[in-house]
């Protein structure tokens, strides 16, 4: 080390606490975003885990669904009924503008359901 040019830089006192106090912050900024990384995986990890939960609960309501609709007896439609119905649907999509959306959509979805519910209160009558 004798051998070695060694160079000396000589601060005032103001100067050396500036340093030191940039320092300081600069460990206490690393150490916050490494307290902030480590509480984010934590985060991630819990997300996943409720995420795993809930697809384990969507495929046991999935296999409820099924095994209710093995059990209900299946209903028989007439193949006329069936024919209006296919009709229908296809006038229906016909005359549906197409990129509209947002209010209007809404709107015009509403009264054809309304329009069904007292289409299928004529035919109980």
């Amino acid at each position: 080390m004798s051998s070695e040019n060694v160079i000396h830089i000589r601060l005032d006192y103001m100067e050396a606490l500036k340093a030191k106090r940039g320092i300081l912050y600069s460990e206490l900024g690393s150490l916050k975003v490494a307290k902030r990384i480590a509480k984010y995986g934590e985060i991630r990890m819990e997300e996943l885990r409720l995420k795993a939960r809930l697809y384990g609960k969507m495929k046991e309501v999935k296999a409820k669904i099924r095994k209710l609709q093995s059990l209900l007896p299946s209903l028989k439609i007439p193949k006329i009924i069936k024919r209006k119905e296919l009709i229908e649907k296809s006038q229906e999509t016909k005359s549906m503008p197409y990129g509209k959306g947002g209010e209007g959509d809404i709107e015009s979805q509403l009264r054809e359901i309304q329009r069904r519910l007292t289409e299928l209160q004529r035919q109980n009558i």
